[in-house]
């Protein structure tokens, strides 16, 4: 049969989501919380934030686009990474004009037609051949080289703000040698399309938002600047990355994972062949699946399922205890779009006014159709807050179960990795211990208890983990 796990994943999230409600609202005050499949994702690499250099493990967990899968739980939207997503949403943008608009527009072009040809022939002349894709129309000249002439000032230089100056050649101090012609002849059409002032200006500061959100994210800057960050792996391999930060310091994150807050989810596998186990999760009917879903590793790569140690065990009850529920907040707000100084990635607005623009307006619209569902709900979500926790505990009772079978594995302590529904937990690499063996003669039991690693690993503080039991999610363009 296949590897399929699908009906198990489904029966342990439904539960998951029921048992740790209670926690995560009450603790955490999130109220609008789904599950994760963490399969795309992975426990969380929560210590984000290392002598102000951010980790990039967190950053790779974070940087993912998300999405409701039939189950009603998150996951990963087709493996999409949300800075390449948001880069080419802004990148398919641009600002529409209505007809009468672009009537206006057209008529002030018309009547200045002299000055606006003085002024093509003054950047033809510097600067080479407008692009084929912005010389369709004289409007079409003349907006291209707006932007260019409003790029040689500061970030957040827009055009109302240099046509209102007393002195707006001070406005520009990137203007490169020779461009002075260029500049007043362009003052002189600004002067002269007047009437059409509120539709330029328009179209300009929303064409350089764009332009600039999709800049605060590629490409990267040779050194850190505002709107960008040092980040490091585990490794200490250095990177710059857009600008995130985490509303939970560290040590408060830790605290958290140390507290008392928690929940527990109970399982019974039955094994129904060699490939197949059906699961009952809290009680529930059961869900039948590949064996695989639940694996232990030993040394020397030797791997487990649940019924690889002793062939007379039929049925294996897990639970798993989750403690330390606390809360992990990607401030998007810290990084949203400055108007005023040009910085900052994240701009829901935008994808707002572009995923439901209205033709009838003037305003913001993708120049491409997108594939993205960006209403709410749909599968183009952004991580606003995840409910974590310690790496839980887990508890295995074998029954029918064979003394001398758990012997040889379990009569000291050992060191295990554990694969959860398609995942490593705490990192694998062996970093459960395992207690030693309880075997009941009378019930006919073996009990074997895994201990998760620390919440904090000593000496490599960017490997600590944490389970992520679910997340809230910001829906940039829903209505």
């Amino acid at each position: 049969m296949t590897h399929d796990i699908a009906p198990i994943k489904q029966a342990y999230y439904n539960a998951l989501a029921k048992k740790a409600d209670g926690p995560v609202q009450a603790a955490l005050n999130v109220q609008n919380w789904s599950p994760v499949d963490s399969a795309g994702m992975g426990d969380l690499y929560w210590y984000w934030n290392n002598a102000a250099i951010f980790n990039t493990d967190t950053w790779n967990q974070f940087n993912n686009v998300m999405q409701y899968n039939d189950d009603g739980y998150l996951q990963i939207t087709d493996g999409a990474a949300l800075n390449t997503g948001l880069f080419n949403l802004y990148t398919a943008m641009a600002y529409e004009l209505t007809a009468a608009d672009q009537t206006t527009l057209n008529q002030a072009n018309t009547q200045a037609a002299g000055i606006l040809n003085t002024v093509v022939g003054d950047y033809t002349s510097m600067f080479g051949a407008i692009p084929a894709a912005n010389s369709a129309t004289a409007s079409a000249k003349l907006s291209y080289i707006t932007d260019k002439i409003m790029s040689w000032g500061d970030s957040g230089l827009t055009l109302a703000t240099f046509r209102q100056s007393t002195n707006p050649t001070s406005l520009l101090p990137n203007a490169p040698l020779g461009t002075s012609k260029l500049i007043s002849d362009f003052m002189t059409y600004l002067s002269q399309t007047a009437a059409a002032a509120t539709v330029q200006n328009a179209v300009n500061s929303y064409n350089n938002q764009i332009r600039l959100c999709a800049l605060n994210l590629s490409p990267t800057p040779a050194q850190v600047k505002a709107g960008w960050m040092s980040a490091a792996d585990v490794n200490g391999t250095a990177s710059i990355l857009p600008y995130l930060s985490i509303a939970e310091a560290t040590s408060t994150i830790q605290n958290g994972l140390s507290g008392s807050q928690g929940f527990s989810v109970s399982m019974s596998v039955t094994q129904v062949d060699q490939n197949t186990t059906s699961v009952s999760v809290e009680g529930g009917a059961g869900a039948s699946g590949w064996i695989g879903w639940f694996g232990l590793g030993g040394g020397a790569s030797a791997e487990y399922n649940a019924f690889s140690f002793d062939s007379s065990v039929t049925q294996v009850d897990i639970s798993l205890e989750f403690t330390g529920v606390t809360k992990f907040t990607p401030q998007l707000s810290a990084s949203a779009f400055d108007i005023g100084t040009g910085t900052g990635w994240w701009n829901p607005t935008l994808i707002k006014d572009a995923a439901n623009h209205d033709s009838s307006v003037s305003g913001v619209a993708f120049t491409t159709p997108q594939h993205y569902n960006f209403a709410n709900n749909g599968d183009f979500g952004v991580l606003d807050v995840l409910a974590i926790c310690d790496i839980p505990t887990i508890t295995m009772v074998f029954h029918n179960a064979d003394e001398k079978s758990f012997q040889s594995h379990f009569s000291q302590e050992s060191h295990w990795s554990v694969s959860f529904l398609g995942i490593p937990l705490g990192g694998g690499s062996q970093s459960y211990t395992s207690s030693v063996y309880k075997y009941d003669k009378t019930a006919g039991t073996v009990t074997v208890t895994m201990t998760p690693p620390p919440s904090v690993i000593p000496g490599n503080l960017l490997t600590s983990q944490a389970y992520v039991i679910g997340a809230d999610c910001a829906w940039p363009g829903a209505k």
